[in-house]
């Protein structure tokens, strides 16, 4: 279940990113004398920029390592989801907390009608909680779920630091929670061991957070459109399948064209780069616009999102060199005659 979440997270994530990235209407761009010329004297070859990071989904634990050790041996520790719901204060940058179909505090009213039989469906939803918060730098959407195995999932986060200071804001929590009037009679959490042992274990969960893996979003820029130039996507794609690609390229995927044709212009191709290349455990995920912009998703790291632009930036600038001196180096079309 922790995995099937972080993977749904993942995608609404890098879907949201990529349909503002695609649908954004380009800039008129301006015509710049001699860029037309049959010469190479008057093309300006882009220049992709770095890599900036937009969102953090983060996997975190508050558990001690001997705790979060999931083998048959070792200790056996949860958090009792339903204490947690109770017992949570609403305080601080903690504005609503949810469980199998309650809510604590005040929730955020989602735009749109809602569907019918949703909040029936909520209340299967209690193999976790969910913890709504408001970070510093206006980020009042971040979500944070806490699993019972002391697992928790940030969403709405810039960047790492961010997704550990909504971790930290839940052992706080449950600090706060371990010294309450209830502690000695409610462990909140519970296993092979005295309910002081387990209320030890929530006091100590600012110390133990930490923060065990991330998934990078973001965007990169070629530089096409800055220079008055678009990239040609059937050549793109002949060059990514190529086989001399293939050990940086893994797989190339193409979308479906949108069937009215509104954003037909603006459709990307998917591309993953080879793991092994980057020195990864994944494939990392990248989609190329014809505009120029690159959006990456799933990247375990900045460092490894880094590396992701500049094995694409050399691939599709290298390809714009070759189809601009080919185009320069063609024949000149013979213009038609005037009919009288």
């Amino acid at each position: 279940l922790e995995v099937a979440s972080f993977l749904r997270e993942v995608a609404s994530a890098s879907s949201t990113l990529n349909s503002v990235v695609a649908v954004r209407k380009p800039e008129p761009i301006p015509e710049v004398r001699g860029r037309q010329r049959r010469t190479m004297s008057g093309t300006v070859y882009p220049q992709p920029t770095a890599f900036e990071e937009n969102s953090n989904v983060g996997i975190g634990n508050v558990f001690p390592p001997e705790f979060a050790n999931r083998d048959a041996d070792a200790p056996h520790a949860a958090i009792d989801l339903e204490q947690f719901f109770c017992r949570c204060p609403i305080a601080g940058t903690i504005s609503c907390i949810r469980w199998a179909g309650q809510i604590k505090g005040q929730q955020k009213a989602k735009k749109g009608k809602p569907k019918e039989g949703k909040e029936r469906q909520s209340k299967k939803f209690d193999h976790c909680c969910f913890v709504s918060m408001a970070l510093e730098d206006g980020f009042t959407n971040v979500s944070v779920k806490v699993f019972c195995t002391g697992r928790l999932q940030t969403t709405g986060c810039r960047d790492g630091a961010m997704s550990l200071a909504a971790c930290r804001t839940i052992s706080e929590s449950l600090r706060a929670i371990s010294q309450d009037p209830m502690a000695q009679k409610h462990a909140l959490i519970k296993g092979d061991f005295s309910p002081s042992v387990g209320n030890k274990i929530a006091y100590d969960a600012p110390t133990n957070v930490r923060l065990e893996k991330e998934s990078v979003l973001g965007v990169f820029d070629l530089g096409f459109r800055q220079q008055g130039f678009s990239i040609n996507m059937h050549e793109l794609r002949l060059l990514l399948r190529h086989p001399d690609n293939r050990d940086r390229i893994y797989k190339v995927n193409v979308p479906h064209s949108d069937e009215k044709k509104k954003v037909d212009r603006f459709q990307g191709v998917g591309v993953y780069v080879n793991r092994e290349f980057l020195g990864s455990h994944n494939n990392v995920f990248v989609s190329i616009f014809p505009t120029g912009k690159c959006t990456v998703t799933a990247a375990p790291s900045v460092a490894q999102a880094n590396k992701v632009a500049e094995v694409i930036g050399k691939l599709v600038v290298d390809l714009f060199v070759q189809c601009r001196k080919r185009d320069l180096d063609a024949p000149p079309a013979k213009r038609a005659k005037k009919k009288k």
